[in-house]
Formats: C-alpha cells, structure tokens, sequence
C-alpha cells in the first residue's frame, strides 16, 4: 500500500498523516488512488483535471493511461484529451455526434478535411445525368502493387505499434515509477499519445485497403 500510494506523490512522512491535515491537492490524488485501487473496468469522470495542481494532473494522466478498464471523460481540457484519449464522441450541435477513433487533435484534422471536401463537392456538382452517366461508367479499381505490398505489411506495423504502447504502459503500472523514470514522464506520455493515434491511422488506412481489395475482386 505504501508503495502504491508513493505512485501518487505521497512521501514516506505524508503516507502516515492523518486525512484532516492533508492540503487539497493531496486529497484529490488520494481519492483518486481509492478510486483507482477499487477496481472496476469502467469510470465516468466528469471534468477531472478542474483545480488540480500540475504535480496532480500528472499523477491524473499517468493513472488513466495505465488503467486497464474503460474511462469515460468529459472535459474542455484540449491538452489533456490529446494525452489520455484513445476515441472522441463530439457533440458537434444540432443533435450530431461524431465518433472518432485517435486523440482530439486528430478529430479536429479529419473534421476539417471533411469540411473542405463538402466545399469543394458542392462546387462541382454535376447534372442528375452526367451524374448517372459517370456511375454507370465508373468500375471499382484494384490495388496497385505498391497498395497491396502496404496491406501485406499492415498487421506487423499495428503489432508493433501495440507492442510499444504496451511496453510504455508497463511502466506506468511499476510502483517505483515515479523514482526511476520521473523525470522522464512527460516523455513517455507523449511517446504512447503518438503511439495511440498510430495505431488508429493504420487501423483507418487497414481498412481502407481491404474495401478496395474485395471491390476489385
């Protein structure tokens, strides 16, 4: 226990200190230590990082990436989404929710792409019949030799980056973390963000590939 509770800034001093003299940022990371500790595989946190000192919000991020159940979290903090998350569910109005598969910054990328292609397909709209002539004319091309070498090699470029992912979140669940590796966290937090949205682009692109593959025949 005393290890566990070092994982979340508690010195030896503090671990032995009575609730009602601790600061409120020590009562924040020992709740979340107890929430943390009672196991279950899915948490709903509303606005987490709202008050928390740096030192917390670290603690915080370290934390969820190494749970290993599904967390669910509201928040306005665009920085920590990009840290954390694995998917969005934007509320993007008018009843609309977009799901997106990476971090909030990759959403935002694919929103705009989608943006600009609605722009340019609305300014080159075609006539019902030259619409329908095209169609009819179009047929579903194959991959070329370099698409299908790409697609051979998918599977190994995901295990591998899952492996790292993995490897990196290892660490994170090892009690002496923040003694070995402190200083090296908010690296480790980038390098697994990165690895994350790798591996939902080669997810996307994977998929990309088979749907031309069976079109082709």
């Amino acid at each position: 226990m005393r290890a566990y509770l070092k994982r979340f800034l508690f010195t030896d001093d503090r671990i032995s200190a009575q609730v009602k003299y601790l600061s409120g940022g020590e009562r924040s990371r020992l709740l979340l230590a107890r929430i943390l500790k009672g196991g279950g595989n899915f948490l709903i946190l509303d606005e987490p990082t709202n008050d928390l000192d740096l030192p917390t919000l670290r603690v915080l991020e370290e934390a969820l990436v190494a749970f290993p159940g599904v967390i669910c979290v509201v928040s306005h903090d665009r920085y920590f989404l990009n840290r954390v998350c694995t998917d969005i569910l934007a509320f993007e109005g008018d009843g609309r929710i977009a799901h997106s598969v990476g971090s909030y910054d990759y959403y935002i990328e694919k929103r705009g792409r989608s943006a600009t292609s609605g722009k340019a397909e609305s300014s080159t709209k075609l006539s019902p019949a030259r619409a329908v002539s095209m169609k009819a004319s179009s047929k579903p091309r194959k991959l070329s030799f370099k698409e299908a070498r790409e697609l051979e090699d998918m599977e190994a470029q995901i295990l591998a980056a899952e492996s790292e992912i993995a490897r990196i979140e290892a660490l994170f669940a090892t009690p002496d973390f923040h003694r070995t590796h402190g200083a090296q966290t908010n690296q480790f937090v980038a390098e697994i963000a990165a690895a994350r949205q790798r591996v939902a682009q080669l997810y996307a692109r994977w998929e990309e590939l088979e749907a031309i593959k069976a079109a082709g025949g």
